[in-house]
């Protein structure tokens, strides 16, 4: 989460690092993809701050002890190019790291950069009337168990009842594409247009990022949340097979997710959504949404207020 990433400060320059944590289990079933996966995650913690320009890459890797020689070489290394690859979309060197034996092919990284003053994005700014924007689609959690249920029978049968073959494949494409695609243009947009603040949604889920935003603000702000873009066809599937995600309350995971930015005016948020799809950055492909707003209880300030919330009436846009 970007509220962790480590400041320190030297001369007028920061030196900021995320924390040594990013790094999970496999999220895809292609190991190309779960490098790409593995490396986006990773440096939205800098994204979401600003620090679009990042210098240095450390790469944290457990090579499987459970896999066949042959398998476990061709996994390693074809996770060890995707991750490469990804960084070099981000203009990042890979400049070490430390590599382990572990049951799983576990995958991730710590990315550090400098930054002078004026170009942080502090988390801690948003006031009255600010205008929320997610910068990815929601339900990759569920996509990720819903490419492992596919090549499961019997949970398979059980989510079959919900969703269709077609809109699945659909959906697991979708989140895999969503989960690659790196939050370094949005970074970048973040200072153009004026952001108070931001921050990555990973393993809190939509809502958990938000209140954890909302908790470290200076005003007494509260977070509505009115819209949630989900994936098409995973909201049927939150409870119905081998657990409850909760997506509808918010709290699903994501993995590799993509920017909540507080931007001043609804006129700031369109126009950062048009100009992160112009092709000078995402292009068209490269979905956003405006989501919720920063308001202030009645109006005024409300000491130890800072909470985060759906509306009671939360719109659920399949995407």
């Amino acid at each position: 989460m970007a509220l962790c990433c480590l400041f320190f400060v030297y001369c007028s320059r920061h030196l900021i690092s995320t924390t040594a944590k990013d790094f999970f289990s496999p999220i895809s079933l292609d190991p190309y993809k779960q490098g790409r996966i593995a490396c986006a995650n990773t440096l939205s913690d800098l994204y979401a701050i600003g620090a679009h320009r990042v210098d240095t890459m450390l790469m944290i890797l457990s090579v499987s002890t459970k896999m066949e020689d042959e398998h476990r070489d061709i996994v390693t290394k074809t996770m060890i190019r995707g991750f490469n690859d990804a960084c070099a979309l981000a203009g990042c060197r890979v400049t070490g790291g430390q590599t382990v034996f572990n049951p799983w092919p576990v995958l991730g990284g710590c990315a550090s950069t400098t930054l002078v003053e004026h170009e942080i994005i502090r988390a801690d700014g948003l006031v009255s009337g600010d205008v929320l924007v997610l910068t990815k689609p929601l339900g990759s959690q569920i996509a990720a168990n819903l490419a492992l249920w596919l090549g499961d029978e019997a949970k398979w049968r059980k989510a079959s009842a919900m969703i269709d073959l077609d809109t699945a494949l659909r959906a697991v494409q979708k989140a895999e594409e969503a989960m690659m695609r790196l939050n370094l243009h949005a970074s970048a947009l973040l200072g153009r247009f004026g952001a108070h603040g931001a921050t990555d949604v990973t393993g809190f889920g939509l809502l958990g990022h938000a209140q954890n935003l909302a908790q470290v603000q200076k005003q007494a702000v509260t977070l509505e949340i009115r819209k949630m873009p989900i994936i098409r066809g995973l909201l049927a599937l939150e409870s119905c097979v081998d657990a409850n995600y909760q997506l509808s309350k918010g709290f699903s995971a994501e993995n590799s997710g993509g920017l909540l930015v507080a931007l001043p005016s609804r006129p700031s948020a369109q126009d950062f959504i048009s100009a992160l799809q112009s092709p000078e950055f995402d292009g068209p492909e490269a979905e956003a949404w405006i989501v919720g707003e920063g308001c202030l209880e009645r109006w005024q300030v409300v000491p130890g207020d800072r909470t985060a919330r759906l509306a009671e009436h939360c719109q659920v846009i399949e995407v």
